[in-house]
């Protein structure tokens, strides 16, 4: 049967290229996949699969179907629509057309690829005896995020097993990336905003400064906060954005910084938020100043299920030999919404090698590029890994049955 996947994915190799460079050209942000929604959606009914468009708070969403038997496992495929604003310094035919937006993160490379397992299954539907739903999500990359969207919306009613892949340049193109545990980690963004006394720079005495406070706050934050953590429990502080003063001559009575704090234990997540407002608060009141600090929590991190993970694993050995499967050995600290689905089901998020001569640029990179060979692995990976998960059924299901949350234990 793999085989026969093999087979029909080589055959819609051209189709498939054509589809990401169109993507590619056409990218939206967040929130405003329309024409990529629109896209998708004739792509799969031209396929013959039954497919919608569903209005969510962050936009657009595409779900596609394969509905075998109501009574059998449903498995879903998650691909993200969005994309970057920045703009593409690329010199290829398929640059982003829209100036200031870019598919910089893969997400062109992510849809065409759970576009095409979606074409391969239904080219042998017949030999399908489970459920299988595309999920083509909005809003990825806002501080929302489209999965708690699209969750509202009951998306994961009824899934039981959800896979994602993610385009990784620093992994050659040809090989894929598997992680038992831990993948991605929680991101949570906060505002500080320090409130002093403006005042004349030639007279600091008769001011509080509030640009001098929200230094010593980041200085804090970089250095003595990681005196209170295990130093076996990774995470990261970083302030990315600041905003101060009205001139040179001026004591600014105000300071407005911007940071993200990212770690993969609940425990710590919640201890770090503590710390940084304990010694927010108590750095500014040595200054005779205040702080408002507000948190926008962000996606929890993403732990790969061993079970999927080990299934996965197994068919990518297969598909491209096991000397092309990597063992991831770290997690990222970047954050995925993907996360927000394991709450319903376990799931797994693969990493796909894309990089090449010219595509190894990283990450949200104004040069970023995927060697598209690796369109073709992608698909068969899940193509594949849907019928082993068939071939499985058994085991599967007991696993199913049996799961629960604890399962995300690394």
């Amino acid at each position: 049967m793999l085989e026969q996947i093999i087979e029909k994915t080589d055959q819609l190799e051209n189709l498939l290229i054509s589809i990401r460079r169109y993507l590619h050209q056409n990218p939206e942000l967040s929130s405003r996949e329309v024409n990529t929604a629109k896209y998708i959606h004739k792509k799969l009914f031209e396929a013959g699969l039954e497919s919608g468009i569903i209005e969510t708070s962050e936009g657009p969403a595409v779900i596609g179907y394969l509905k075998i038997d109501e009574n059998k496992e449903t498995l879903a495929f998650r691909a993200d629509m969005d994309a970057l604003p920045l703009m593409d310094s690329k010199v290829k035919t398929y640059s982003s057309r829209n100036t200031g937006v870019m598919h910089a993160c893969g997400h062109d490379f992510n849809m065409t690829c759970v576009l095409g397992a979606a074409l391969v299954l239904a080219a042998i539907k017949e030999q399908l005896d489970i459920n299988i739903k595309f999920i083509f999500q909005p809003s990825e990359e806002s501080s929302i995020g489209g999965s708690e969207a699209l969750i509202q919306k009951k998306v994961m009613d009824g899934v039981d097993a959800i896979w994602t892949i993610h385009a990784l340049p620093s992994l050659p193109a040809g090989k894929i990336g598997i992680r038992y545990g831990p993948i991605t980690s929680a991101t949570d963004t906060f505002n500080i905003t320090v409130k002093g006394k403006a005042g004349h720079s030639a007279r600091p005495n008769r001011a509080v400064d509030a640009i001098f406070i929200a230094n010593q706050i980041i200085n804090c934050l970089y250095s003595s906060i990681s005196r209170s953590i295990d130093p076996l429990s990774p995470f990261v502080i970083s302030i990315g954005k600041i905003h101060a003063g009205t001139a040179a001559n001026i004591i600014a009575d105000n300071c407005k910084m911007e940071g993200t704090a990212r770690t993969f234990e609940p425990n710590i997540r919640e201890n770090l938020h503590d710390l940084i407002k304990q010694r927010a608060y108590t750095i500014a009141q040595a200054y005779n100043a205040r702080v408002d600090i507000k948190w926008d929590l962000g996606p929890p991190p993403v732990i790969n299920d061993r079970v999927l993970a080990y299934l996965t694993q197994k068919t990518a050995a297969f598909l491209v030999g096991e000397d092309n499967v990597v063992k991831i050995q770290k997690p990222s600290m970047g954050a995925e919404d993907f996360s927000r689905y394991l709450k319903y089901a376990p799931g797994m998020l693969v990493r796909i090698g894309t990089g090449g001569e010219d595509t190894s640029y990283p990450l949200h990179s104004p040069l970023f590029d995927v060697d598209e060979k690796a369109i073709l692995i992608a698909v068969k990976l899940l193509a594949g890994t849907c019928m082993s998960f068939q071939k499985n059924v058994c085991e599967s299901r007991d696993y199913i049955k049996n799961f629960s949350i604890t399962s995300f234990n690394d």
